[in-house]
């Protein structure tokens, strides 16, 4: 077994650098940036809190200013198909973090984590979500003040942040219903659209001055319980909700928003051809262990393209080895398939779910800190792309 491990390790690893060589040599793609020159640089408690009450006082200075008025260095926009920071291509690579009540606060996780995640893990990016049913059934003030704990920690970090509206199902249609058992409220997911513009209209008032911040729309759009085998069109009827809540945003901030499409996220195709107006627009894809069995060619014709147009970011991604959920996978039958495949072949930046022991596929073991196998792939590939 240990040489069976020590074997696969080694294999992963070349084949991780025979393609960081072989994108190199692609004279279409533009070199690859580092991150901008923000990552905390002392030891000393004093210097971390004063940077976290910065950006704090930040939000607040800048809140009664126009959208674009604050943006300050470091922040993210759209250029064609690239994400551009400080004027120059940035390659978005890290981890998602779940709900910031029900994975973070419930967890009694400290802030510290963004720092293993930025230093030993690599990471530029992170993403935080808040459910739909967090949002309804708590102080919004509540929420929004977790939100902001979390977001200036990984800034303070150097990373950047996503924010999502961790919703499943479609606006005002359906969503799914305790998915994972009877101690979950029923509402967990609640797709009703007034709910989301809510939302929307307050997170981007909080955090919209803050150019380091994305705002992830909507996080997995299903029509229905049963969408296979079928597969309609569905983006023309889901974009005018995304440009809705664009919209709304843009009241606030000028950030790249992400959208996305069907089928869990999964379905991209058709956007390419009929993309939201907005120029600050990028787009948001879900890939796991099992999609279309694993074939490369298939997922590539659910990406259809769109990332020759506009930066694709898979915020969700992952396998486990052991388990009876839908992502069951290993490194080998998923994981260098996806990365070596899709992610670095097409230079899309991720984040890989999920860096909370108790919500599949796990990261991280139960003591927060050792990585699971899955981890530790994901943590070799944060450590390593170029």
């Amino acid at each position: 077994m240990v040489d069976r491990q020590l074997n696969d390790s080694c294999y992963i690893k070349y084949s991780i650098r025979r393609e960081e060589r072989s994108r190199a040599n692609r004279t279409a793609r533009q070199k690859d940036e580092a991150p901008p020159g923000c990552i905390f640089s002392g030891r000393h408690g004093l210097i971390r809190c004063c940077k976290l009450a910065l950006f704090v006082a930040t939000l607040f200075a800048c809140a009664q200013l126009s959208p674009t008025a604050c943006l300050g260095a470091g922040a993210l926009s759209v250029l064609n198909n690239e994400f551009i920071s400080d004027g120059s291509r940035i390659d978005l690579r890290g981890v998602a973090m779940g709900d910031v009540l029900l994975a973070r606060k419930e967890e009694h996780r400290p802030v510290s984590d963004y720092s293993r995640i930025a230093r030993g893990w690599k990471a530029n990016v992170v993403r935080l979500s808040i459910l739909p049913s967090v949002w309804k059934y708590n102080d919004k003030e509540y929420i929004l003040g977790l939100l902001e704990q979390e977001a200036a920690a990984a800034l303070a970090e150097g990373m950047f942040v996503i924010i999502t509206w961790h919703v499943i199902g479609w606006p005002d249609g359906y969503y799914p219903v305790q998915p994972y058992g009877a101690d979950d409220p029923a509402d967990m997911y609640d797709s009703n659209f007034t709910l989301a513009k809510d939302f929307w209209d307050k997170v981007s008032g909080r955090f919209g001055a803050e150019g380091r911040i994305m705002f992830e729309l909507w996080n997995e759009p299903i029509y229905s319980e049963n969408e296979y085998p079928a597969l309609p069109d569905r983006w023309p009827t889901l974009k005018p909700y995304l440009k809705q809540l664009t919209e709304i945003i843009r009241t606030h901030s000028n950030n790249v928003v992400l959208a996305t499409g069907n089928l869990w996220a999964y379905d991209l195709r058709g956007i390419k051809d009929d993309l939201l107006p907005d120029p600050q627009t990028a787009y948001a894809w879900h890939v796991y262990a099992g999609h279309d069995d694993n074939k490369v060619s298939l997922w590539e014709e659910k990406l259809d393209g769109l990332d020759k147009v506009r930066p694709v970011m898979v915020t969700e991604w992952g396998f486990q080895r052991f388990t009876t959920e839908q992502y069951r996978g290993t490194a080998l039958t998923f994981g260098l398939k996806f990365v070596i495949g899709i992610l670095m072949r097409h230079g899309l930046g991720s984040t890989a779910w999920c860096w909370n022991p108790f919500w599949g596929p796990a990261l991280v073991r139960p003591d927060w800190a050792t990585p699971t196998a899955y981890g530790a792939f994901v943590r070799f590939y944060l450590r390593h792309a170029k």
